[in-house]
């Protein structure tokens, strides 16, 4: 796997990453109502980041294909601790509790890795038909989802040049999308290296082909409410990492299976 690629100043930056665990700010917050998204800038340092790219680049993979299947790489949270500082880094925490709750989990989490010209998987999800592990629903002043993503973009993604993309606001859509649909509802979201973005796994979102001339790289975790869940990791993967011996208090807090009770809050009270 080669062209993984980032300039040093490449993101402009309106998250310092030594601060403390914030919160949306009210416009965070009102975007990921509003659009189902939000992104925050340069919340990984350079420190940070180069740890990410030196450490997947050690794992070897495989060169990516066409395939989603080839795209796709786990087992890193058992690897390189820094994979494990993002499990509760101070630029996320906060915002996912406030999305899935005080007693989130983490579902499972992927990294994707795209060469130019590839496309990966198209528009799924939407507010319509439901769906009770991925939603969006505002009550009494609060927001809750089913399955949320925390995508940590580790290289450029530059407008125009494929990733995430989504229809902004269909997580709150009260009709199936219908085939035929404006192409121009989609949008795709450009990242700099060291950004991190948030979505609603209720949201019609999907990835635009890749037409970068270097390799696309990103990690995505998956939170979802302390009750819920959309995959099996608990099970195994995640259950022999909550044991290992290599999580905070906090992190293994995060690791827990799926029930209402009993069921640690992430953050004691």
């Amino acid at each position: 796997m080669t062209k993984h690629w980032h300039e040093a100043g490449s993101s402009w930056r309106t998250y310092a990453p030594d601060m403390d665990v914030m919160p949306f700010t009210d416009v965070e917050r009102y975007h990921f109502d509003l659009y189902g998204y939000v992104v925050r800038r340069g919340v990984l340092d350079d420190p940070e980041l180069d740890a990410l790219v030196d450490s997947i680049d050690a794992m070897q993979l495989p060169s990516p294909g066409a395939s989603i299947q080839s795209q796709r790489f786990t087992g890193f949270l058992e690897g390189a601790q820094v994979f494990r500082d993002l499990l509760d880094h101070e630029a996320i925490l906060a915002p996912v509790l406030e999305l899935c709750g005080p007693k989130a989990r983490l579902d499972h989490a992927y990294g994707i890795v795209m060469g130019p010209g590839t496309s990966g998987l198209g528009l799924h999800g939407g507010g319509t038909p439901h769906d009770p592990a991925q939603f969006y629903e505002f009550r009494g002043g609060r927001m809750y989802n089913g399955l949320v993503g925390v995508q940590w973009a580790l290289v450029d993604h530059p407008p125009g040049e494929g990733g995430f993309c989504c229809i902004p606001g269909s997580h709150r859509a009260n009709f199936a999308l219908p085939a035929g649909a404006d192409p121009g509802l989609v949008v795709t979201v450009p990242l700099n290296a060291r950004d991190v973005l948030f979505f609603t796994e209720g949201l019609t979102h999907g990835t635009s082909t890749w037409r970068a001339s270097h390799d696309r790289l990103a990690l995505f975790y998956k939170y979802a409410p302390g009750h819920a869940s959309w995959g099996v990791q608990y099970q195994t993967t995640l259950q022999a990492l909550a044991g290992s011996g290599l999580l905070t208090e906090r992190q293994r807090r995060l690791m827990q299976i799926p029930a209402v009770h009993p069921h640690d809050a992430v953050e004691p009270a």
